[in-house]
């Protein structure tokens, strides 16, 4: 079994390009498919030559189309990346699209409808003044329990 266990020199290297290229990519990309773009996070590799950026875009934009413009802005971000940090040499940079946040949103939607059909259910059952039916029988009584009982 291979375990992924990140180096302090990968985490260091792995934060300072997110904080880089959240500031880049939001502020020098004059694309406008690359608007409202998140860096949600950026994993590097053992030997720092690979950076695997994550990112997110609540737009209607394609995915592909976005990670395409991504991938062409890449050479420029990485010249722009090796003026800013001080890496020996700055990794290469692979962008992915992170669907995390969408399906948080789902999970969220998904929890309040149920929510809300429990407490409609609980609306219901409360507004019902008569108690259910099998209570209510003649034949079922707590007196007539305890003189079975005896």
């Amino acid at each position: 079994m291979v375990t992924m266990t990140t180096t302090i020199r990968q985490e260091r290297a792995a934060e300072l390009l997110y904080q880089e290229l959240s500031i880049l990519i939001g502020a020098e990309l004059d694309d406008p498919a690359l608007e409202l773009l998140e860096v949600t996070n950026v994993v590097v590799s053992r030997d720092l030559r690979v950076a695997k950026v994550y990112i997110h875009q609540d737009s209607d934009i394609q995915r592909s189309l976005v990670l395409a413009r991504l991938k062409k802005a890449a050479p420029f971000l990485r010249r722009q990346l090796a003026q800013s940090v001080t890496f020996r040499a700055v990794p290469e940079l692979l962008f992915y699209y992170d669907d995390t946040p969408d399906q948080a949103a789902r999970v969220d939607a998904l929890l309040q409808s149920i929510a809300e059909e429990r407490e409609i259910r609980q609306q219901d059952e409360g507004s019902s003044d008569s108690p259910p039916s099998s209570l209510s029988s003649p034949d079922f009584s707590p007196v007539n329990a305890q003189k079975e009982d005896a």
